[in-house]
């Protein structure tokens, strides 16, 4: 079968090629899955520069990639469930826990401190097949789900972990950085009837883009903001001033640390912060600890991944609602072959999400 695969410890084309690799055979407790699309995400950018921060998890060669749909094509021994059947169309959550330590036994599994991650310890999703848990398969409508959103649930779910314990149902709403999960968040807000949102990044691009999908949704409640330098002041103050004190949810998806200390300014008394993004460096600072955190009374969410399972089942249920995310995609590729052309689109932020059909669009079994 065709593969992108990770081969060696080098950066870019040099590390990562499209080549034909065996069909993945199914073990006890497993299915293959004949993989109808996928998309990037932002790790696997990190895969393909060959990051410090991936590199630990990454043993080359690996067939990379995480977010996908597809078709049953081979259910393994003992699968431990009996819903799952050739040509049913499904998705999958690609951490794997262990279903042993003290966070899996209570309700906890997202934070699983032994989670192997499909498309990093183990071989992914941009081939034309590929193999997963029995128990991690989430099985999808096709009325609901088409292909193109199927292809990144995973990345959606993020999304929807970050809002899912927050009341937005008339919330001022701010998300700093407008990148696809940030899209995402943005789109799940205004779906849920946010009373403000505001959306901010530094990005001439991503300012670009929000404000496309502000003017295409008609969204009147949607302000978008640029940051950055004087910028960032002048949008606190902006801020600040309109909502009277604050916002009541700040969605930080940027892990920039100008921006997690604009987050803690902007959130109102008794607000809350929901934290997905990752700082580039180990530590950062906090400037303003006791007066925007401790005298505030915020509260503050770190996310990581998705809540197995409750996250997909909001997730599909908000699909079910009429959310709209098919927009994000804006770059689609019949097969693997141009697979550096959709890194590029997306590293560059051209797209905000790129999708790949490894069978052709409509290449069912």
């Amino acid at each position: 079968m065709q593969a992108v695969v990770k081969i060696n410890a080098k950066a870019g084309a040099a590390g990562t090629t499209v080549t034909d690799v065996p069909i993945p055979e199914p073990g006890v407790g497993e299915v293959r899955v004949r993989v109808q699309a996928a998309a990037i995400c932002g790790s696997d950018r990190h895969i393909y520069h060959w990051d410090p921060s991936v590199r630990h998890m990454i043993h080359p060669p690996r067939v990379y990639g995480h977010e996908f749909c597809g078709e049953i094509d081979v259910v393994g021994p003992e699968p431990g469930r009996d819903d799952l059947q050739p040509g049913d169309y499904v998705s999958a959550e690609m951490h794997v826990t262990c279903g042993r330590c003290t966070p899996c036994r209570s309700g906890q599994a997202h934070v699983c401190n032994r989670t192997e991650i499909i498309g990093f310890h183990h071989d992914g999703t941009f081939a034309e097949y590929v193999i997963v848990p029995a128990r991690n398969v989430i099985p999808l409508s096709r009325e609901v789900v088409p292909l193109k959103i199927g292809a990144f649930l995973d990345a959606l779910g993020n999304a929807v972990h970050t809002v899912q314990d927050h009341r937005l149902t008339d919330a001022r709403v701010a998300v700093l950085g407008y990148g696809p999960i940030g899209a995402m968040a943005a789109a799940i807000a205004e779906h849920q009837g946010a009373g403000h949102i505001y959306i901010l990044d530094v990005s001439e691009r991503a300012i670009a883009q929000a404000e496309r999908w502000r003017a295409d949704r008609g969204a009147t409640g949607v302000t978008v903001l640029r940051t950055g330098g004087d910028l960032t002041t002048e949008a606190t103050g902006r801020i600040l001033e309109e909502t009277d004190g604050g916002v009541d949810l700040v969605l930080e998806m940027s892990g920039a640390e100008s921006a997690i200390n604009q987050g803690l300014e902007i959130a109102r008394g008794g607000g809350s912060l929901s934290m997905l993004g990752i700082p580039s460096q180990e530590a950062i600072t906090i400037e303003q600890f006791t007066r925007h955190f401790v005298f505030k009374g915020l509260s503050i969410y770190g996310v990581t991944g998705r809540r197995l399972f409750s996250t997909w089942e909001r997730m599909l249920a908000l699909l079910a609602d009429g959310l709209q995310v098919d927009s994000l995609v804006s770059h689609e590729y019949q097969g693997l072959d141009e697979f550096t052309s959709g890194m590029e689109a997306f590293d560059t932020h051209e797209a905000l999400k790129v999708v790949f059909y490894p069978h052709g669009k409509n290449g069912h079994a």
